[in-house]
């Protein structure tokens, strides 16, 4: 029975972090792509058009497809929460 508790936690954990954005990966995504049109001032402009979660990721999938990326929908997650996670602090 304890073996079995063991597993059904680990297989949570594993699950869990599965679906966890990569921030690493968000981070090398925006650098190799987002830059070519932003600089990181307009993330932190009083003017940005920005200002909710949902907005951040709507505006990441409008430039994945400005841009012809064609990211998964979990590169668009991980950028979207890097760029969160850095500069706009939504929960």
């Amino acid at each position: 029975m304890k073996t079995f508790l063991i597993f059904t936690v680990s297989l949570i954990i594993i699950t869990f972090n599965s679906q966890a954005a990569d921030l690493d990966n968000g981070r090398t995504l925006h650098t190799n792509n987002c830059l070519t049109c932003h600089t990181s001032n307009m993330y932190t402009s009083k003017t940005r058009k920005v200002h909710d979660l949902a907005a951040l990721n709507a505006r990441v999938k409008r430039c994945d497809f400005s841009l012809g990326t064609q990211w998964f929908d979990d590169d668009i997650a991980d950028v979207a929460a890097y760029l969160n996670h850095g500069y706009y602090k939504f929960k």
